[in-house]
Parts: structure tokens; sequence; C-alpha cells
């Protein structure tokens, strides 16, 4: 009998200790504007996303890093060179795109600072059509747990399905739920760029 409750009481405490530990991320999605606001931002080529992640991050170290991937590396730096603090369980970030040719100009609002910036992609593939890019979730394989890096969304092209680099499966990229560090090596997806967080 006194195994029995020990055996539920460990229970009991791991599942404590997980959740204290747990953090998870919400993705709005761009259906939820206003009909004008969206056909304006489909009018400038404007890509949209707002994400939540709460779970037990009150009190936990963050910091906002880029990570643009390329010839099978990935170059990561902080978009804020500091780390700040979360002062609730909950905390938002918005993330907006707009293509520049081989580039792409991305606007970060979170909940400490915001600001934007360029980085490289990669739209010319040698054909007649541009390869389309969107600002896509980053779904886990796993709940994300502390201290650990959660990824937030990714400026990326999807899967390529036919050799003339004419279509992209962008639902098959993202219900793979691959970490995207590994997108290059597993699904052969060209230069992108994804956001994460560090968090202690």
């Amino acid at each position: 009998m006194r195994r029995i409750a020990f055996i539920v009481l460990l229970s009991l405490f791991s599942g404590m200790v997980f959740a204290q530990n747990r953090v998870e991320v919400d993705y709005e999605s761009p259906d939820s504007l206003p009909a004008t606001l969206r056909e304006l931002m489909e009018f400038l080529d404007v890509k949209y996303m707002k994400i939540r992640v709460h779970g037990d991050i009150r009190g936990k170290q963050w910091k906002l890093r880029v990570n643009e991937a390329h010839d099978g590396q990935v170059k990561t730096n902080p978009v804020f060179p500091y780390s700040t603090e979360f002062t609730d369980t909950v905390a938002v970030f918005t993330f907006i795109a707009r293509d520049d040719g081989d580039s792409v100009k991305i606007f970060t609002k979170t909940p400490w600072y915001s600001g934007s910036r360029k980085y490289a992609v990669e739209t010319a593939n040698g054909t007649a059509h541009a390869t389309p890019y969107i600002l896509m979730e980053t779904l886990p394989a796993q709940p994300y747990t502390l201290p650990g890096e959660v990824n937030l969304v990714a400026y990326t092209s999807g899967l390529q399905k036919d050799p003339e680099k004419t279509s992209f499966d962008f639902c098959g990229l993202r219900f793979a739920k691959t970490d995207p560090k590994e997108w290059q090596a597993v699904h052969k997806v060209p230069r992108f760029v994804y956001f994460s967080l560090q968090l202690k």
C-alpha cells in the first residue's frame, strides 16, 4: 500500500514539475484581422503573424534570436543584444514581413522593444516563377520545456513538389514538425530565416 501511495505521489510531483517548465506557442491567423486590412495587406504583399507564448515564463530571462539558414549552415544572432525578464505568464510577439527582391524586411514587435531589419532570401530559382515565401508557424514535435530554445516563426518557402520549381507545399513543411535548424538537411528547404526565443 505504501509503495502504491509513493508511486502516485511521485507521478503527481513529476507532472507538477513538467507543468512548471512547460511553454506553449499559439498562433493568431491573419483571417482574424478585419477584411479591409487583409485586402490592403494582400495588395501590398505584406505577411503577418501574431504569436502568443504562454506557460511557465514569468520571471524567466529571454532573448529573441534570428537564425539565418543558408548553404547547410545556420547563423544565429540576437535581434536585440540584451536579455530581459518576462513579467507575466503570457507574452505576445508580432511579425510583419514584406519581400524586396532577394531580401525581406521583417518588422518585429516584442513585449520589450520593436524594430525592423532586412534579411537575405532566395526568390530567384532559375525559372520564370519566383519562389514564394510566407511567414509560417514552426510547430514542435514535442511541447517546449525550460530551459531551452522556443521556435516562434519562419520566413520560408515550402517543400518543393516538382523539378520545375513551380509548386511548393507549405502545409507539408508546417505539419512535419521538424526543428527549423534541420530543414535544410531533411527537407532541402532553400535559404530562409526563423526566429526563436532563448529562455533561461
